[in-house]
């Protein structure tokens, strides 16, 4: 049998506190032991709060990208854009996980760098502070975060310590004898999100004590930097639309990216989507400039004009690849010395 129990009375943390005794503190207030096989569930954001990871909320955007490894998604939104990261803490993340509830003197919390770290530095010193005999636990530092095609958030794991982060089934039989072929089950973040059913953050609990899974808890090679996809596994590196940009040379999160025009999160007119991919076409400074020669609703034409046939050419190309990653339909026809391209929107109704 397995239980997930609330650990209360936890304080409100401070830079510099020990997180190891704040939570045998609160175990012991709460007539709670720890027993051997026990797995501790700490939210990180009082692990960001106790190594003093705050910061001014108006540097949010800047912080993003430097809290960053690379960038998957961007949209402009009211405001700063928002994107989808890598963050560096290993996840990938909206806002590279940067967060502001909780927070103190309304200041936004930075996630630790190193969260397998910082787990196993909560465990040996919650195994301190217990003291003697001290049982074998793990630790999971968990953090909340949405999921691709999936509504709402959930609680994953963020770090890990002394506990198997996997049960890998492939090559065992299912119950008609089949072997599983693709069965890698993710435990860390199950357990993770079946803490978070007793934690939350309106209820200020940011701990929880998981019994029941003894066989998991030990010293382990793997730990939540294994969980993220990553190299040839992961399908997806970018987004459709930073996909295209990038191939053109406008990498998100970048100033170029920002001075061509971000693809907005809101319904957009299909001229200001049009005139996006032509400003996308010449980021390369192609000699052929793209004008607009009539635009409605359904419909916007551009004329493409230049003595240089092979700049016309290329900017020919680059603007069909451009308005392709706007989810445009481009006809194209040779006019005179130049090109005509007429736009439509496959996808209906104008913005």
């Amino acid at each position: 049998m397995i239980s997930i129990v609330p650990v209360p009375g936890m304080p409100e943390v401070q830079a510099g506190d020990d997180l190891g005794s704040l939570i045998a503190t609160a175990l012991r207030a709460a007539g709670m032991t720890l027993e051997t096989g026990d797995v501790v569930v700490v939210t990180s954001k009082i692990v960001s709060k106790a190594l003093g990871l705050y910061a001014d909320p108006a540097a949010r955007p800047a912080l993003v990208l430097q809290e960053s490894v690379g960038v998957v998604s961007e949209r402009a939104t009211t405001g700063s854009p928002t994107r989808v990261v890598v963050s560096a803490a290993g996840p990938v993340m909206a806002g590279a996980g940067i967060d502001a509830s909780n927070a103190q003197d309304e200041r936004i919390l930075l996630l630790p760098h190193d969260p397998d770290r910082a787990a196993d530095d909560i465990r040996v010193a919650l195994r301190g502070a217990w003291g003697d005999p001290a049982p074998p636990i793990g630790v999971v530092l968990s953090d909340t975060s949405g999921r691709p095609w999936r509504a709402g958030v959930t609680d994953f794991a963020l770090g890990l310590s002394h506990l198997a982060p996997f049960d890998d089934l492939r090559g065992l039989p299912d119950t008609h004898g089949r072997d599983l072929a693709v069965t890698l089950r993710n435990l860390a973040d199950e357990i993770a999100a079946a803490a978070d059913l007793v934690k939350g953050k309106l209820e200020r609990v940011p701990v929880a004590l998981v019994r029941g899974l003894d066989a998991l808890v030990g010293p382990s090679t793997e730990g939540a930097a294994e969980l993220v996809r990553t190299g040839p596994g992961d399908w997806f590196g970018m987004g459709r639309a930073e996909a295209v940009r990038a191939a053109l040379g406008v990498a998100p999160g970048t100033a170029e990216s920002e001075a061509v025009g971000i693809e907005s999160v809101h319904p957009e007119p299909l001229a200001e989507r049009v005139a996006r991919a032509a400003r996308v076409a010449l980021a390369a400074g192609d000699a052929a400039d793209p004008q607009i020669v009539s635009a409605s609703k359904t419909a916007v034409v551009i004329q493409l004009s230049s003595d240089d046939a092979v700049a016309l050419g290329r900017a020919w190309a680059r603007l069909e690849v451009a308005l392709a990653g706007e989810r445009l339909d481009a006809r194209s026809a040779r006019d005179g010395a130049g090109v005509r391209v007429t736009v439509s929107d496959p996808g209906g109704a104008p913005g």
